[in-house]
């Protein structure tokens, strides 16, 4: 059975693929403003934090 953790896991990974999307096209924008780089630098560093964490916690085996 799957747990729950690994479920909201995959929910946050999910959510830093949209992050990344809407940044990919609005690159230009963000890039050419001091403020949304900043802000963009700044999620970047807390979703590293996040995805580090996820990476070290050991995923629950699945059996039937």
């Amino acid at each position: 059975m799957v747990k729950s953790d690994d479920i909201d896991r995959a929910g946050e990974l999910v959510d830093l693929g949209r992050l990344l999307t809407r940044w990919l096209f609005h690159w230009d924008d963000i890039w050419s403003d001091s403020e949304q780089r900043h802000l963009a630098a700044s999620e970047t560093q807390n979703w590293l934090s996040r995805v580090s964490e996820i990476a070290d916690t050991q995923p629950e085996s699945l059996s039937a």
